[in-house]
């Protein structure tokens, strides 16, 4: 009996261990586990912040490099705009004074064509007039 006793305790007391150690390595398990998928998703969450971050700052510098290119471009535009519209008043405003010039030009030389022409036209009348004043004279 006192064997039979010693089998049930030592079985009771086996179990007992087992139950124990059976725990143990299943919380051991358990938290292993944990720590795995904890670091799993960690380093997932890491990945998406890092390539949502990424996708930011590729956003931000994209639409930096665009406004500065922009500005750029509008500059560009604007000061070959400014010289085009330069160079067209430049080019209207010699024209006109061209033709002003032209024109007060064409006026003097008529002006001075005129009064050779009627210098000339009455140079001659009066040596006409002379000529028929002598003739009308008696000899």
């Amino acid at each position: 009996m006192v064997d039979q006793l010693d089998d049930q305790w030592v079985d009771q007391l086996n179990d007992h261990l087992v139950d124990q150690l059976d725990d143990q390595l299943v919380d051991q398990l358990d938290d292993q586990l944990v720590d795995q998928l904890v670091d799993q998703l960690d380093d997932q969450l890491v990945d998406q912040l890092d390539d949502q971050l990424v996708d930011q700052l590729v956003d931000q510098l994209d639409d930096q490099l665009v406004d500065q290119l922009d500005d750029q471009l509008v500059d560009q535009l604007d000061d070959q705009l400014v010289d085009q519209l330069d160079d067209q008043l430049v080019d209207q405003s010699v024209h006109q004074l061209d033709d002003q010039w032209v024109d007060q030009l064409d006026d003097q030389l008529v002006d001075q064509l005129v009064d050779q022409l009627d210098d000339q036209l009455d140079d001659q009348l009066v040596d006409q007039l002379d000529d028929q004043l002598v003739d009308q004279l008696p000899d």
